[in-house]
């Protein structure tokens, strides 16, 4: 016979489980995605970087404030 704890832990191990194989299933999914775009994987996964770079140096425009001046 077995107590409540016990149930309850083994029931929390069994989801662990089972998140960790769901976890395994999309990385796996992900890698053959990945293969499946051939020749042009890392040219495409450069010009993603390039473009996050681009996006971080553009110079990005201020919010205005309120106009009113706080002195400290």
């Amino acid at each position: 016979m077995i107590t409540e704890h016990q149930e309850i832990a083994r029931h929390q191990v069994t989801e662990q489980l089972r998140a960790a194989e769901r976890r395994g299933l999309r990385k796996q999914e992900r890698d053959a995605q990945r293969t499946a775009r051939g020749v042009n994987a890392p040219r495409r996964e450069l010009a993603g970087v390039l473009r996050r770079l681009a996006d971080r140096l553009e110079p990005q425009p201020r919010p205005r404030r309120a106009g009113l001046s706080l002195v400290r």
